[in-house]
């Protein structure tokens, strides 16, 4: 991940980033966002300008409820949380996301702990993720008594990475 120290007085230490496709970033004020893509640069030259400028344009999905946008300028502070300078184009890009993300608030359930549990089980390698619902199921009770709950949080995990590359 390319970091470069942005201008102006911030009570905070912070850094340009441009932010690794499929992770979960906290925003400062709470939310979590998966990275779906990136700006594509034609070489390292433009790519490190547009970082230090905080230009660099990353697409991002709020895990809440499937809001998807284009943030600009994403920098992050020393204690993981970022922000950006704006945003752009806002829409909803995942029905099932979004459907699943409001049964979870139903029931007082954190969407995010489903999602980091799921990328921890893709990382380890150990199944194909189309056969991850039995472990959820394992790992998560209140997804036992009900499949098809296990199965929106798994195509719910599986529509996140969906790419809105700018």
């Amino acid at each position: 991940m390319l970091r470069i120290q942005p201008k102006g007085d911030n009570k905070m230490p912070n850094n340009y980033i441009i932010p690794t496709v499929g992770r979960i970033y906290r925003n400062r004020n709470g939310g979590e966002y998966r990275c779906t893509g990136n700006a594509a640069y034609p070489d390292d030259i433009q790519k490190e300008r547009s970082l230090a400028l905080g230009e660099h344009r990353t697409s991002v999905i709020r895990l809440t409820d499937g809001w998807a946008i284009e943030v600009h300028g994403i920098h992050q502070y020393e204690d993981g949380t970022v922000e950006w300078n704006y945003s752009s184009g806002g829409s909803f890009r995942s029905e099932s996301l979004a459907l699943c993300c409001q049964k979870c608030k139903e029931n007082g359930k954190d969407m995010g702990r489903y999602f980091r549990y799921l990328d921890f089980l893709r990382d380890a390698g150990t199944v194909n993720m189309f056969g991850a619902i039995p472990y959820l199921q394992e790992t998560f009770p209140e997804l036992r008594a009900d499949d098809t709950w296990a199965k929106e949080v798994l195509t719910a995990w599986m529509d996140s990475f969906r790419s809105s590359t700018p």
